[in-house]
């Protein structure tokens, strides 16, 4: 790992523990808004920090835990939210001009939930304009990876990653409507999670492509993940529920994507897999029928709906907006109706056959992305010496969990290299806590934790 001083990662568990054992949720809070002080005018992770704010909600919850109130492990520890997420007062901008001068009238819903579950709100995350890709964001920057600042992020929820990689925070939210999730995971080295449809509420949130849109966390470990969950979607936080290896099934399906992956990527993936058999699991290849009309197929759906909630407003005002939002309007201009309601049916056929195409398999993995972090200056990454989109444009690696209205969870691993790769595991429908809970136990992830010694700056 580069030895950056952006690079700094903290983990829900281990502050959770440390602030039952009396450490001040507010220096929490104040050693996160140092970093950002320090760090997010280079790292841009950040559009708006609410220093007030965060101060405030953490003596609250300071006072709420001498009281004898625990709302859980999220209870006093700041969180930062991608800006699609309405917070009361506050503006949600997207990343764009477009909503200027707007504030929510109240929180989103999963914003609702966090606050419940104690958690202090510090910020809201940059991203790439509304959601478009589009590496470059035109008004707020590009996002830089805390890993290594020549590498780019990867995402639409660029910022809600450098943010919890950085140590601005415990915990993001960010939103996954064809990979973005999971690809800066990959990118920065961390965990993301894309829920399943509808498991988290999105009520409050600016859409993608509503039919494929998922707000999910991202953190530095997988307990983080399993508490960013249930503060988001309002569920109790459970610990992980046992689970044998030895009676997995796993469905390796190496090609789902269509297109190549590095060296470094694959040996990686095979190590994590003999892991997985010296545990017990059986491990199989399943291909995919009609893969590529597939990966086709989603970006058809999310073109479209893209298309349908913000054309009207771009076309209103379209000096608002940069070159990805119009790039993805006119590429959403040429989708026909015959060709939407195909994608629509293909859709709906593909997850009509899920289980007999899974069979006895509990697990999907496949490679998160074709190579290591992409380079900040053209978001590509190198795939056995060749240079490939890793972001938006690589989404086909990641598009099938969302078309499949599955859970998906990215996690590190180590390569050879000073950069980590990642994998993918996924689950069917409904199966959110249990695909955790066979993460937990299958392992084998490289832990992108910072060193905590009871004082988390």
């Amino acid at each position: 790992m580069p030895d950056g001083s952006a690079w700094h990662p903290l983990c829900v568990a281990s502050l959770a523990a440390q602030v039952r054992a009396g450490l001040s949720p507010l220096s929490v809070v104040e050693a996160c808004l140092d970093r950002i002080g320090q760090h997010n005018g280079t790292l841009r992770a950040l559009i708006h920090v609410d220093a007030d704010g965060a101060r405030k909600a953490a003596r609250q919850a300071e006072a709420e835990l001498r009281s004898g109130l625990d709302r859980g492990p999220l209870h006093g520890l700041p969180v930062a939210l991608k800006d699609v997420v309405d917070v009361a007062g506050q503006t949600t901008t997207g990343g764009s001009r477009l909503f200027d001068g707007t504030r929510a009238g109240s929180d989103a819903a999963c914003v609702a939930n966090l606050r419940a579950a104690g958690a202090v709100i510090i910020g809201k995350a940059n991203l790439h304009e509304l959601t478009a890709g589009g590496h470059h964001n035109p008004w707020y920057g590009t996002v830089v990876n805390p890993r290594d600042p020549t590498r780019g992020t990867a995402g639409t929820s660029s910022g809600s990653a450098a943010a919890v990689a950085a140590g601005f925070c415990a915990l993001a939210v960010g939103s996954d409507t064809g990979g973005s999730n999971r690809s800066v995971a990959a990118a920065t080295g961390i965990f993301g999670f894309k829920p399943g449809q509808g498991a988290v509420p999105s009520a409050g949130s600016l859409p993608t492509a509503p039919g494929l849109d998922c707000l999910g966390p991202v953190a530095a470990s997988l307990a983080g993940i399993r508490a960013g969950f249930a503060g988001l979607s309002g569920r109790p936080a459970l610990p992980p529920a046992p689970v044998n290896p030895a009676g997995l099934t796993i469905a390796h399906v190496p090609e789902l994507h269509g297109a190549e992956v590095d060296s470094a990527v694959q040996a990686a993936i095979e190590t994590w897999l003999g892991g997985c058999r010296a545990r017990g699991a059986r491990v199989i290849e399943r291909p995919f029928p009609g893969r590529d009309a597939f990966i086709d197929a989603g970006l058809t759906l999310l073109l479209h709906d893209f298309a349908q909630h913000y054309a009207p407003l771009v076309h209103a005002d379209p000096d608002a907006v940069g070159s990805a939002v119009h790039r993805f309007l006119d590429l959403a201009g040429d989708i026909s109706p015959a060709r939407y309601e195909a994608a629509k049916s293909l859709r709906a056929q593909a997850i009509a056959g899920l289980d007999d195409w899974l069979g006895e398999a509990a697990l999907i993995v496949a490679p998160t992305a074709p190579g290591l972090a992409p380079l900040l200056v053209d978001e590509t990454t190198r795939v056995n010496g060749t240079p490939v989109p890793f972001g938006l444009a690589g989404g086909a690696f990641r598009r099938w969990a969302n078309m499949l209205a599955l859970p998906a969870l990215a996690i590190p691993l180590a390569t050879d290299t000073a950069l980590p790769a990642s994998i993918q595991l996924a689950a069917r429908p409904g199966q959110d806590l249990r695909l955790l809970d066979m993460a937990e136990a299958l392992g084998g992830w490289a832990s992108p934790l910072a060193p905590l010694t009871g004082d988390p700056s």
